[in-house]
């Protein structure tokens, strides 16, 4: 498989290339030729990228493939480099004529060699071409690729540096937008992405935003496709005004992302297993499993299978949303199973926030916890019961008797199966942002309680300042004693000495060796 988003798979029978533009500038294949050229295992790539070089052996490798593949041919190259001679290119040609089973997208910034070449080759109507525009100077390609035989034709405005115009989509079938990726890419402006899209929509020409490249040219940070996990990831997100336009004529004979409708809204389908169906906003809902538990998680079900059923709700339009087993469904998924046990519940559900809650509830019944994991995963349901109350109180205000107004720490309380004050110190601790205190509590090496009389008297940091003016000792009887004033900021470090009067041994030494620890 390949990791590029908008193909299935990678076919290099030419390795190496010469950089011609400024696109050029943070190619991908130079640092990877470089990353895979000092290598012994693969010898393909040690003539390294400068150097261009055919493989005849590579050949027989799409005849090999089980199934129907889409295919970016190159990725690592440039098929019509002048390098490569033409008759080297008749025999690439000649495989993908010869295995229509799969779709071949090729892709080239030599426009001039292209049309030079393109009467001397056999397009089959399973080849896609395209050409790279990434700045204004490069769209004079468009009107080369237009001109050539081939049936279909696609741009990759990738990385997109500067702002495009002036340029046709006459006889162009798709076009692939994405910003630049890595230490030094350059910045990519919303408004160019936005411009290229409505030319698309306009021309009726299928769209596809790769990525905002680098995380730092996304204008939302809260982009949930930033995530690794999230069907639509992409580097720095792909997601463009909270929509995400993957559309890809060529996968799954669709150029839409398949959504759900739940209660009057659409919401992308992240996995789809047994017409077992989920979405972000409840899969991302709960905290993801650490790593470890999920590999060992992952090996029980491989050995013994799953047990549990995946837990659904069928809304009004007969589509199965998954409200619990999340995790199961994605390993079964990396375990290429297609059918998992599942068990449908029949409740009344009136919104995504009730479906939220039942979430919390369902996991509180069904696991063994501690009272700080309890309260912990009860935590998760507070933007929720407080958006019921907002909702709450609106009723009201259209002059609309409500029963009772909603108290958030009792109902979170109620959940978690605490009482009131236990949790009005939790919420405590966490309205306190002091990460040390939190990191214990939640790592159950402090109680509630004794985390909530940690902060009680925690007094604000004071401002850093460029220089230390002055050292203060304050001298601790233990080191437990040490350790909760430096939890609560009454102090920024502690030095553990043999020396029984450290101020003094300081003032007096114009050099030791001090040992740190960080905890």
């Amino acid at each position: 498989m390949s990791s590029i988003e908008w193909t299935q798979k990678t076919w290099n029978p030419t390795t190496g290339c010469t950089k011609i533009s400024k696109e050029c500038d943070n190619c991908y294949a130079e640092k990877e030729t470089n990353r895979l050229q000092h290598n012994p295992k693969i010898t393909k790539y040690r003539a390294g990228f400068d150097v261009v070089v055919e493989h005849p052996d590579t050949l027989d490798e799409p005849h090999n493939w089980s199934g129907n593949k889409i295919v970016f041919v190159n990725s690592m190259s440039d098929l019509f480099h002048k390098d490569i001679s033409l008759s080297f290119i008749k025999r690439v040609f000649k495989v993908m004529n010869d295995t229509p089973q799969h779709t071949y997208q090729i892709l080239t910034k030599r426009d001039s060699v292209l049309l030079e070449y393109s009467k001397e080759l056999n397009w089959t109507d399973n080849i896609w071409m395209g050409v790279s525009v990434g700045s204004q100077v490069s769209v004079r390609k468009i009107e080369r690729l237009t001109k050539c035989d081939a049936k279909h034709k696609f741009l990759s405005i990738e990385p997109l540096i500067g702002e495009i115009e002036d340029y046709s989509l006459n006889g162009i079938d798709w076009v692939i937008v994405g910003g630049e990726s890595g230490h030094n890419a350059r910045p990519i402006k919303p408004e160019w992405v936005e411009s290229i899209r409505q030319k698309c929509l306009s021309d009726n020409v299928a769209f596809f935003f790769k990525q905002w490249g680098h995380p730092r040219n996304n204008p939302n940070q809260n982009d949930p496709t930033i995530h690794l996990l999230h069907r639509y990831h992409s580097k720095g997100g792909s997601q463009l005004n909270g929509v995400t336009y993957w559309e890809n004529p060529l996968i799954d004979g669709s150029d839409k992302t398949p959504t759900i409708n739940l209660f009057d809204k659409e919401y992308p389908i992240m996995d789809n297993i047994n017409n077992m169906k989920t979405i972000w906003k409840l899969k991302s809902f709960l905290p993801f499993s650490n790593k470890d538990v999920y590999d060992n998680l992952k090996k029980d079900i491989k050995k013994n299978g799953i047990f549990d059923p995946i837990i659904f709700w069928t809304n009004e339009n007969g589509d199965n949303l998954v409200l619990e087993g999340h995790t199961r469904i994605r390993i079964a998924l990396e375990l290429g199973w297609d059918t998992i046990p599942c068990q449908k519940v029949s409740n009344d559900f009136k919104s995504l926030d009730e479906i939220k809650l039942w979430m919390v509830k369902n996991q509180l019944n069904r696991r063994n916890l501690s009272t700080v994991e309890r309260v912990m995963l009860a935590y998760n349901s507070k933007e929720t019961i407080e958006k019921l109350a907002a909702n709450n109180l609106s009723i009201a205000g259209k002059d609309k008797q409500i029963e009772k107004p909603i108290d958030t720490y009792s109902e979170i309380a109620k959940i978690a199966g605490v009482g009131r004050g236990t949790m009005s110190r939790y919420m405590k601790v966490m309205n306190s942002n002091n990460e040390g205190i939190i990191n214990r509590l939640h790592k159950g090496n402090l109680s509630i309680n004794s985390a909530s009389n940690l902060v009680k008297e925690a007094k604000p940091k004071a401002p850093k300042k460029e220089a230390v003016e002055k050292l203060t000792f304050i001298m601790f009887t233990s080191f437990e004693e040490a350790q909760n004033a430096l939890l609560k900021d009454e102090i920024d470090i502690i030095i553990a000495s043999k020396s029984k009067d450290v101020e003094s041994f300081l003032k007096r030494t114009n050099k030791a060796i001090i040992g740190v620890v960080n905890v």
